[in-house]
C-alpha cells in the first residue's frame, strides 16, 4: 500500500498512457507493469516504439519540451502542448516519489516511464 491521491495518481499515469500511444507508430505495443520492494512501489509504462532521442531524455519532464514528434501517431499528428510529463513529474514529487525515463530499452528502441512512490512503514 502507498499513500497517494488516486485522482492525481490516474492522472499522472493518464498523461504518461497518452504520450506512449500518442507519440509512437501504430501497432506499438504498450506494457504498464509495478514493481514492489519493502521501501517502494513503482509503476513502469513500457513501449516498443522507435524512442527518445538520448538528447531529449533529460528534458521530457520540463514544461513545453516535446521530444520525438517525428515519430507521432495518427491519433495527435504530432501535435501536444509538452505538459504532460512535466505535470506528472509535479504530481509524483508531491507524493514524495520520482519519475525517469530510460530510452532504448531494448537495442534501438523503446521507452520506459517509471513512476516511483515510498512506502510507509506499516
Amino acid at each position: 500500500m502507498i499513500a497517494v491521491d488516486a485522482t492525481l495518481i490516474e492522472q499522472a499515469l493518464a498523461n504518461v498512457l497518452n504520450n506512449a500511444v500518442s507519440h509512437t507508430p501504430a501497432g506499438t505495443r504498450v506494457l504498464i507493469d509495478a514493481a514492489v520492494t519493502p521501501r517502494s512501489v513503482s509503476l513502469r509504462v513500457t513501449d516498443d516504439g522507435p524512442g527518445i532521442p538520448a538528447e531529449a531524455l533529460d528534458r521530457v519532464f520540463e514544461k513545453f519540451v516535446r521530444a520525438g514528434a517525428g515519430t507521432a501517431s495518427e491519433a495527435n499528428k504530432g501535435e501536444g502542448t509538452g505538459l504532460g510529463l512535466a505535470i506528472t513529474k509535479g504530481i509524483v514529487a508531491a507524493h514524495g516519489g520520482s519519475v525517469r525515463a530510460e530510452s532504448p530499452v531494448t537495442e534501438g528502441s523503446g521507452t520506459r516511464i517509471t513512476l516511483t512512490f515510498p512506502r510507509k512503514e506499516p
